[in-house]
């Protein structure tokens, strides 16, 4: 009974030792590395002050008998060493190999002392039976310690290479740290017990004692290990790396490492600094295009939590609806490759694709590609730069250029319309005066040249009517410029439109119940909605839609409709009034729209328009410091926004 309840206690000390360690090193980035690598120091002073007892479990045969300071303290203090080089890195545990000898002298030193200390007079504990067994006892933890130190010199040195070599060759994570402590475990013992036990006749039976204690203990601290690196931790090295490499650092310079650490620490800052700060999009892409890394720019632009592990393929638009484009990027930066150093192997090629976010939304981007390699896999680091407002202004520059273009144009067709106007005007009074003199001075008996006389004088009238609309295009027409209320006018408009419609629609009328004063002619403003009612009309008549709807509004706008671009931008809608005239009928295409405001061009049948009502609504809207805009889709209607300025805002 006595021997089991030692058994369990020894394997509950064992994991109880193992499990504090992981967690010390888990809290590592919390509370510090110095609380693990304390506790790795005291345990090991520890180990080979109760090695020094002898303190052993007698199961019975030989191979299960076992020290607790080889099995209980020593296992979990050399899977601690390899929790260092494994989580760490080289560096690590050649800091590691230099403590361990650094506490080593200064334990020697201690002991010494202390030792020295149990002979000298004056001291309480320096005579008896007690100052003889400490006396005893730190020679005896002085040999131990002595070959503790050289073996573990050589486990420090052995079960990074042991480990890396297993791995290297593609043994599981359990396997390689279950082989390393199994064969560190055999120079350890070889090396300890000679040291230790030099010249004692049973040497060789202590080297070959415990060993069924020791793999028993091994594979259990080998599986709490596993658990925790698989779960909590990760692997530092990867593959590849050389099974020496701690050998090499440690024989080679230590102050050379220490400026390639410090070089490495110093470059990790430039990077994190350069890319994760940079606003631009920066992506790391593997060859079957998952993302292996990315910048905090990246997730904040497509909104992405945690965009590593997501397909870059399925972001790109391009890529995703054709993905030879994506194999194509990848065939051109392995022919680079193949070329050599005369070509620039980094740059591959750059182009301009769509991101789809994570909320399905999209934005439109600079990308350019280089290729790079990490673990001697091709990898290609793709910088996205957002362009979406950049494209997004640019092509409101166009459409600005567009409607400048257009503005410009019918200006000059204004000027040159009022020049001919005024030239033809002129004309047509000295016509209409020769036909006048004509009749006053000379009787004429024959009614047929009375009946000519007077179709010329109707012609020259239905021509006047025409000069006066393109002198109106031409804002040159004489305006009689008075306070009018929109509101009345509109609604002395619409009493003279109603007759017109033959009750054949449905004119909606919405009026404020307030004055809308602006400054201008009411003849000439009340031409201009009365011909936009009649346009609309003919536009419901030509549709042939059962339900042929005319809206007349008059508000004060909070906003100007989204898909106008202003050529003033300081253009305040609240300093304006607007007008809308809008009608259910046969509509227009982008084609006729950009026209429609051109003299003498008409969509109607010849002989039912002369092409010059829009253009004249165009001149007196502008004459009157206004703005006119039009939307309009086939077969589904159009709409006049009319702008005009308050009386307030002119005066």
């Amino acid at each position: 009974m006595e021997l089991t309840v030692a058994i369990v206690l020894s394997f509950l000390e064992t994991t109880f030792i193992t499990v504090i360690l992981l967690i010390l090193h888990g809290l590592r980035n919390q509370i510090g590395k110095v609380p693990f690598y304390l506790s790795i120091g005291g345990l090991f002073v520890l180990t080979q002050i109760i090695a020094a007892t002898e303190l052993k479990v007698i199961v019975g045969f030989q191979a299960a008998d076992y020290y607790i300071s080889g099995v209980v303290l020593f296992l979990p203090l050399l899977a601690a060493i390899m929790l260092v080089y494994i989580t760490e890195g080289t560096q690590a545990a050649q800091r590691l190999i230099i403590g361990t000898v650094l506490c080593f002298f200064l334990f020697v030193y201690i002991s010494y002392i202390t030792a020295i200390q149990c002979t000298w007079n004056g001291f309480r504990i320096s005579q008896g039976p007690t100052a003889n067994s400490l006396e005893f006892l730190l020679d005896k933890s002085l040999r131990s310690m002595t070959g503790a130190i050289l073996a573990l010199a050589v486990d420090l040195l052995l079960i990074p290479i042991f480990y890396q070599r297993l791995r290297n060759l593609g043994a599981r994570l359990f396997f390689a740290i279950l082989g390393a402590l199994m064969l560190t475990q055999i120079a350890d013992s070889f090396i300890f017990i000679t040291v230790t036990y030099w010249n004692d006749p049973l040497w060789w039976s202590q080297i070959s004692s415990s060993y069924i204690a020791k793999a028993i203990v091994t594979i259990w601290i080998s599986i709490i290990m596993t658990v925790y690196l698989s779960r909590v931790e990760k692997e530092i090295p990867g593959e590849g790396k050389s099974s020496l490499d701690v050998l090499f650092a440690f024989l080679g310079s230590y102050g050379r490492a220490k400026a390639l650490e410090k070089n490495l620490l110093e470059w990790e800052g430039r990077y994190k600094m350069v890319v994760e700060n940079a606003s631009d999009m920066i992506f790391i892409v593997n060859r079957a295009g998952k993302i292996l890394d990315a910048n905090p720019a990246a997730r904040r632009i497509l909104k992405f939590k945690n965009i590593v592990g997501q397909s870059f393929v399925r972001l790109v638009e391009s890529f995703r609806v054709l993905p030879c484009q994506w194999e194509a990027v990848w065939s051109n930066a392995d022919s680079i490759e193949r070329m050599g150093s005369d070509y620039d192997t980094n740059y591959l090629l750059n182009r301009q694709l769509s991101l789809v976010m994570n909320d399905d939304e999209k934005i439109e981007v600079d990308a350019s590609f280089s290729i790079t390699h990490i673990r001697k896999d091709s990898v290609l680091i793709v910088a996205c730069r957002n362009i979406t407002e950049q494209k997004k202004l640019i092509k409101d520059k166009e459409e600005l250029t567009n409607q400048l273009y257009h503005a410009q144009r019918l200006e000059s067709m204004g000027r040159l319309a009022g020049g001919i106007s005024h030239e033809f005007n002129n004309i047509l009074h000295a016509i209409q005066g020769h036909i006048d003199l004509v009749l006053l001075f000379k009787k004429i008996e024959d009614e047929s040249v009375v009946t000519h006389l007077k179709s010329v004088t109707d012609m020259v009238n239905k021509a006047g009517n025409i000069t006066a609309q393109l002198l109106g295009f031409a804002r040159k027409g004489k305006y009689n410029e008075t306070s009018v209320d929109l509101v009345k006018l509109l609604n002395g408009t619409k009493d003279m439109f109603l007759p017109m419609t033959r009750k054949t629609l449905t004119l909606n009328v919405n009026m404020p119940d307030y004055e809308c004063l602006v400054k201008g002619d009411s003849i000439q403003l009340q031409q201009v909605f009365l011909n936009l009612l009649i346009n609309g009309m003919d536009a419901l008549q030509a549709s042939g839609v059962e339900n042929k709807e005319l809206s007349l509004s008059l508000c004060k706008p909070v906003s100007f409709p989204e898909d106008w671009k202003l050529l003033r931008a300081d253009t305040l809608p609240g300093n304006y009034f607007e007008i809308q005239i809008s009608d259910n009928g046969i509509g227009m295409d982008q084609k006729v729209l950009k026209r429609i405001f051109e003299p003498f061009y008409t969509t109607k049948e010849v002989g039912k328009g002369t092409g010059m009502g829009l253009a004249m609504v165009y001149g007196e809207i502008t004459g009157h410091s206004g703005f006119i805009h039009v939307t309009s889709k086939k077969n589904e209607g159009t709409t006049f926004y009319i702008y005009l300025p308050s009386h307030s805002f002119i005066g």
